[in-house]
């Protein structure tokens, strides 16, 4: 029988159990260790960032990078709210309307979580700042640690990543499909790391920033589940959902970017 069908169509997550919970929140542990490492060993979070102050210095990486860093959070993230809003209508999206939520909902918590809240509670320094040797690309506002745009890069696209790779009832794993988890785990992965290119983040702070977007989603995923068991998540309220967390990311750019 065909699944998710326009006449049959259900919300529904990707396959999302204890196993796969468990290795994320491993994950997390994992990142945050090595956040902590990366934090308290001494000099090495300077000496990553300083080993591109001469490479900041050439025109052709600088451009680059400066672009990349500064834009492609918004490159990536705005098409995602204008297709979760098109999912609503396009049958083809429509199976991966909670997916696209649950990126929404992860960004759209975590980032005030992020900044200013952590921000201003660790009250970091950035590199620039505490090391007036370090060159940088652009001047960033605010604090150091976490990395905001390491936790947005995976907060938007770590719910398409795992559904990309899911093969269930629901969402069928292809080479198409793997391509696609592929570029934006690769995208992800060099946004969050451009950061210390550019000389505005430690390694520490991108690491952290990462740990948080996946619990988060983790956290986030688990209790979309729990509505759409109780039946709190359905088709009659969902647009209600989408209207609270579809302000809530305006509200972050307008007030926090």
């Amino acid at each position: 029988m065909a699944v998710n069908t326009p006449e049959t169509f259900q919300l529904r997550l990707f396959d999302f159990g204890t196993k796969k919970k468990l290795v994320l929140i491993l994950c997390t542990a994992i990142l945050w260790a090595g956040a902590l490492i990366a934090y308290f060993t001494p000099g090495f979070d300077y000496w990553l960032v300083a080993s591109f102050s001469s490479l900041r210095a050439n025109y052709m990486f600088a451009g680059f990078w400066y672009y990349y860093t500064k834009y492609m959070l918004y490159v990536v993230g705005f098409p995602l709210i204008i297709i979760y809003i098109a999912s609503f209508k396009v049958n083809k999206l429509k199976p991966y309307r909670l997916v696209l939520l649950l990126a929404i909902m992860t960004s759209a918590i975590g980032n005030p979580l992020v900044d200013p809240i952590l921000k201003d509670l660790i009250a970091r320094p950035r590199p620039f700042v505490a090391h007036l040797d370090l060159n940088n690309l652009y001047f960033a506002n605010g604090f150091s640690f976490p990395s905001g745009h390491s936790f947005q890069a995976f907060a938007n696209t770590l719910p398409l990543i795992i559904c990309f790779l899911t093969n269930d009832e629901t969402f069928k794993r292809n080479w198409k499909k793997i391509v696609l988890a592929s570029i934006l785990l690769v995208y992800a992965i060099t946004l969050a790391f451009s950061r210390i290119i550019v000389g505005v983040h430690y390694l520490s702070d991108m690491l952290f920033g990462i740990g948080i977007a996946v619990l988060l989603m983790v956290i986030l995923a688990s209790l979309l589940q729990w509505l759409l068991k109780k039946d709190y998540l359905n088709l009659q309220n969902e647009k209600g959902y989408a209207l609270v967390f579809l302000t809530m990311t305006i509200m972050n750019i307008i007030f926090i970017y």
